[in-house]
């Protein structure tokens, strides 16, 4: 199987990522973790079979992105109206390069492993879909073997119903639709708490940065 995995992300620019942290964090400082956040992503790519794939926000500075991702096969602007078309263009634009599966996932994953890239594929082993829960209801990974348009259409993101939502979306279309593992994204302030209690032993970008960040804070 001819595999690809899509990153979906902001240009990490202080005033343009990350701005729910805001003012919990400065426009600097969640520049900087998005950056950790970006850098512990790229890592994955060596560690999986899948070719990955950077698609952006359009904006100045997306060049950056080529530093963070050496590995990517290509990266391409975001195109479309709302969230669901830009995933639903991104995902068609890589499927129609000749992949048997894609994955895309957001960068605000910390916590993302290899082995939530390969849930995503091993779902699509036996199903048309498959959708990688969160906590909050929404859901961090789809992945496809084929467009379903149907799937990104007329939907609200960002509140509790989207993952039912688009397993609903696509079991009408006529795709069948199987769970990988979950994985929380980190938005807020409170999340941000939890991820520095859950990785403050670990040696990556993400820990490091914390630690720089929690510094002050906690007085050390």
């Amino acid at each position: 199987m001819k595999k690809a995995w899509i990153c979906m992300t902001r240009i990490p620019e202080p005033g343009r990522t990350k701005t729910r942290l805001m003012p919990f964090l400065s426009g600097e400082e969640c520049a900087a973790l998005h950056t950790a956040f970006l850098r512990d992503l790229a890592g994955l790519a060596g560690k999986t079979d899948a070719e990955l794939f950077v698609t952006y926000t359009p904006g100045e500075g997306w060049e950056r992105l080529g530093e963070i991702f050496p590995t990517a096969q290509e990266l391409f602007p975001q195109e479309g109206e709302d969230l669901g078309a830009r995933m639903h263009n991104a995902m068609t634009r890589v499927l129609g390069m000749g992949y048997d599966a894609c994955v895309l996932t957001g960068s605000d994953l910390p916590r993302m492993t290899v082995a939530h890239l390969e849930s995503g594929f091993a779902a699509l082993a036996s199903a048309d879909v498959a959708l990688g829960p969160t906590a909050d209801g929404g859901y961090y990974l789809v992945g496809l073997k084929k467009p379903c348009p149907a799937m990104f259409e007329k939907l609200c993101y960002g509140i509790s119903t989207v993952f039912d939502a688009t397993c609903a979306a696509a079991e009408r279309a006529g795709c069948t639709v199987a769970k990988t593992l979950p994985c929380d994204d980190v938005d807020t302030p409170e999340e941000l708490r939890k991820l520095w209690d859950e990785c403050r032993g670990e040696e990556n970008h993400t820990a490091r940065c914390l630690r720089m960040i929690f510094a002050k804070e906690e007085g050390t």
